[in-house]
């Protein structure tokens, strides 16, 4: 099967193009602020719910005590965690 019907995009445009989505804006309680950490050369991909509000308020993925618990259950440092061509991080809802 070919792939030549699928676009090609750059993780960098992706990025950007998920940064500047304002689609939902009206319905959320903080506004928009997708929060995603990405990388191309990531190795493991953690996908969460929507950012909670101090995420939102950080643009931080996962910066809250559930994040705290989070890295402690997988034996990662904060350093390591957030070092994007390790780990990337996705929230279902980037906002």
């Amino acid at each position: 099967m070919s792939n030549q019907c699928i676009p090609s995009i750059s993780i960098d445009a992706l990025l950007t193009d998920i940064k500047a989505c304002r689609l939902c804006e009206q319905y959320l309680p903080y506004g928009a602020r997708p929060v995603v950490q990405l990388n191309e050369s990531a190795k493991i991909l953690i996908v969460g719910q929507a950012p909670g509000r101090r995420a939102h308020e950080s643009g931080i993925p996962w910066d809250d005590p559930s994040g705290n618990r989070l890295r402690e259950w997988i034996q990662i440092t904060k350093e390591s965690f957030y070092d994007s061509n390790n780990i990337a991080i996705m929230p279902m809802g980037f906002c």
